[in-house]
Formats: structure tokens, C-alpha cells, sequence
């Protein structure tokens, strides 16, 4: 990058480079607003790795401009790049170009509308199944069950298992290796700081998930009710079993298996329990709206509960940011940007904006009734074509979840029932665990 253009790219902090990283992925939610209140939007900033160059935008136009771009220009999975440790280098969320093209391809079919009903009857069961685990009464951390429980679906969904011991061993490693904090997922790209503590025990967990998983792909190659089965890995493995003798682009070999079913059960689940505690904790400190949704589940209905849930999203998104790299100049929001720049559609501020939401810091589930929220101002699963391929997936299970919670019990906060959010991986959680009073109804 020339220095005229470094020059030419909005004001922002001059803070060192790790401590803008630290500080960005540690806290989004203070600092973005922060940068956006001091130097106006886009800002810069200037973050890992070396010479990375985010520029935050966050007005509609803006966000249009990214979303609509081109895939071969803007790259997603060179602005997830943090992610790579994790998820592995064949990650739907890594891939760009026609490796994403192909690979959403072939995952797509897995969340379909009629997949999406098929998968519905299971999260009830499951739900059911862990909530009769839950105290009857008494003050708990809602993140926690909530984690145990989403964990408990993606790994049914993903693996069709009944009999959970199979799983046993690997639900608390799986727990471990996404609870890693900023600190972990910078130093997981450093690769001589792997050989030490905490990213060697990191390190470890992820092998060990990979064994796992590969296990877990042969042995459903080889199940000879395999094209009776249901669950998501066995849809992948006959799409690739029925392309195998064709072209490449028409299967997923092992490796590319296994980082995907990576990416499910890592992203699939914590991200549904972080925007269930989030949900519940607004709940628990609006009595009204809580009160609102049980009559109309006692109805038979959804409207509001669905509202509820995309209002939780707006106020408490769970991923701050999106992130993508430019291969070629380009303009957004009428600013030409050049190549190499990561420009950073933010979550956060778009969700707080006063022009598109009055009253932007109140939870008011009524700005949704009847109102479809439009891609450029609500967007708490990315968008474009790089729309997370979840996303109804994870809404009907929120709706599931919810509606069996407040089913069983009336939610009270605790003190002012609010939590600031806290960082680990990618997502912010309540830094509390959403602590909640539970009663039974």
C-alpha cells in the first residue's frame, strides 16, 4: 500500500497495533462507538496482522456497497482470517471466490426450508430434554445451561445421535476450544506461541476435535443405513458419495468435511446460546413483553416472540462486525478505497444508529410488528452472499428454546438485571453469564 493512499483513508485511532487488536476484538461494543463518537464514520483502524488496515463503516449506503459487491472483490474469508486456528483452512467462513461458491453449494441443501421443519421436531426434543435438567426455581447463569443445551442440538442435528454417551468425551473439549478469549485467537496465528500455555492446551483440544470429527466422517461412510439418515453429516457425505466419480467441485473430500462440520458445531451453537441469554436477560428486566410473549404462545402464536428475538439481535448482536478484504480498489459510500484494505461493515453501530431506530438504546420488540427489517440496517447474520447459511435455522431454534423457557418458567433479573458484553472467539456474551432468577409457572 502506497503511502499517498495509506494517507487518503479516514482518521482513526494511533494506538500500537496489538493494543488496537486487543482492544477491538476485546471489547467492539465500547470500542466502536468510542472511534465512530471521536472520529466519525468510516474510521480506521489499524490492527493485526502487520500493516492491517479495518475501515468501520456502518451507514446503510455504506453496507449496501459491501453486501453488494463483488465476491471476487470482496473477500470474507481474508477478513475472518482470525478464524484459521479454529476452523481450518476449508471453513465456509475462510473460503472466497468459487471454492465458497462450491462449497455453500453443496451445504446448502442441509438447511433448507423442508430440512429446516424436518430438524424442528429434534430441537424440541432436545429442549425439552435439557430444560427437565434445569432447576425448578433459583438464580442460575443462563449462558451456561444455554451453551449445554445448544451444544446438545448442534450435535444431534449435526451427527444424528441418539445415544449421547458416544458424545460424552468430546462435549467438554468442544466447550473448551470456542471458549477462547482474544488473547488465545491472536496468539493461535503466532505459531511459535502454540508450543506454551494457554494456546498449546488450545492447540491440543483441536486435535483431538479433528480426530473426532474424521472418526465420526468413516464411520458414517460406512453405516449401512446411511441413506436413511437424516442428520446433516449424513446429507453431506451421500452429496459427496453420489459426486464422487464426477468432477471435483461436485463432493467434499474428508479434510473439507471436517472443517466444515468444524464450523457448525463451533459457530452453531455458541452463537444460539449467547442470543438466548441475551434474550432472556431482557425478558427478565421487562416484565411486560415477557408477559406479552406467554399469552401469545399460549395462543398458539409467534409474532411477537419472533420480534422479540430480532430485537435481542439488534441490541445484542452477537457478532460485532464483518469483515472483508479488497482484492481490487473499490468505493463504498462514494469512497474509493484501495486494494489490501479490510473494510468492516459494524454490526454494533448500524444497530444503534438513531436515524434508523428511534430510541436506539431501548429494547422495544413493537419497532419489529409487522416490519421486515431491511439487510442494510438489520444485520446480525452478515449479508450478501456471505449471509450466514444458518440463519433460519438459528431463528427457528431461538423461537423453540424461548418458547419452552417461558412455558416453565416466569424470569426475574437480578439487581438491574443489565451485563455488559464480554468477548471470546468472535462473539460477546454477557460478561455475568446472564444471571436470571428462575420461578416456576
Amino acid at each position: 500500500m502506497t503511502s499517498d493512499l495509506r494517507h487518503s483513508l479516514p482518521p482513526g485511532p494511533r494506538l500500537p497495533r496489538i493494543l488496537q487488536a486487543v482492544l477491538a476484538l476485546a471489547a467492539p461494543a465500547a470500542v466502536f462507538p468510542a472511534a465512530a463518537r471521536r472520529y466519525g464514520v468510516p474510521f480506521t483502524l489499524d490492527l493485526m496482522p502487520r500493516g492491517r488496515k479495518v475501515i468501520a463503516v456502518s451507514e446503510p449506503a455504506q453496507v449496501r456497497d459491501v453486501f453488494a459487491g463483488s465476491p471476487s472483490i470482496f473477500h470474507a474469508g481474508k477478513g475472518n482470517d482470525l478464524l484459521r486456528p479454529l476452523l481450518g483452512d476449508h471453513s465456509l467462513l475462510l473460503q472466497d471466490g468459487d471454492e465458497h461458491a462450491r462449497a455453500r453449494r453443496l451445504l446448502a441443501p442441509a438447511f433448507g426450508r423442508r430440512e429446516i421443519d424436518g430438524y424442528r421436531t429434534l430441537v424440541e426434543e432436545v429442549t425439552a430434554e435439557q430444560l427437565s435438567r434445569w432447576p425448578r426455581s433459583g438464580r442460575v447463569r443462563a449462558h451456561v445451561l444455554l451453551n449445554q443445551l445448544t451444544l446438545e442440538v448442534i450435535l444431534r442435528v449435526v451427527f444424528g445421535v441418539t445415544d449421547s454417551a458416544r458424545l460424552d468425551r468430546m462435549r467438554p473439549i468442544v466447550a473448551r476450544a470456542v471458549d477462547a478469549g482474544p488473547v488465545v485467537m491472536i496468539g493461535l496465528g503466532i505459531p511459535p506461541l502454540r508450543r506454551f500455555r494457554p494456546w498449546s492446551r488450545e492447540v491440543r483440544d483441536l486435535e483431538t476435535i479433528h480426530g473426532f470429527l474424521q472418526e465420526e466422517i468413516e464411520a458414517t461412510r460406512r453405516d449401512p443405513a446411511l441413506a436413511e439418515r437424516r442428520d446433516l453429516l449424513a446429507l453431506l457425505v451421500r452429496a459427496s458419495a453420489s459426486g464422487a466419480s464426477g468432477p471435483s467441485d461436485h463432493h467434499l473430500s474428508d479434510v473439507e468435511l471436517r472443517d466444515q462440520l468444524m464450523t457448525l458445531v463451533a459457530a452453531g451453537h455458541e452463537t444460539t446460546a449467547t442470543a438466548m441469554a441475551w434474550s432472556m436477560l431482557e425478558l427478565a428486566r421487562h416484565p411486560g413483553v415477557q408477559d406479552r410473549c406467554v399469552a401469545e404462545i399460549a395462543e398458539g402464536g409467534s409474532e411477537y416472540l419472533d420480534a422479540v428475538l430480532k430485537e435481542v439481535l439488534r441490541l445484542h448482536p452477537v457478532v460485532p462486525m464483518v469483515m472483508r478484504e479488497l482484492q481490487e480498489p473499490a468505493t463504498v459510500g462514494g469512497r474509493t478505497y484501495p486494494k489490501g484494505v479490510t473494510v468492516s461493515p459494524s454490526i454494533v453501530l448500524a444497530h444503534r444508529s438513531s436515524d434508523t431506530y428511534p430510541s436506539p438504546g431501548t429494547f422495544d420488540p413493537g419497532r419489529f410488528l409487522g416490519e421486515v427489517p431491511t439487510p442494510t440496517e438489520w444485520l446480525p447474520f452478515g449479508g450478501g452472499a456471505r449471509r450466514c447459511i444458518g440463519a433460519s435455522f438459528a431463528m427457528m431454534e431461538g423461537e423453540v428454546i424461548l418458547r419452552h423457557v417461558l412455558q416453565r418458567y416466569r424470569l426475574d433479573p437480578v439487581g438491574s438485571g443489565r451485563e455488559w458484553p464480554r468477548s471470546r472467539n468472535v462473539t460477546l456474551y454477557p460478561w455475568r453469564r446472564g444471571r436470571v432468577d428462575l420461578h416456576p409457572r
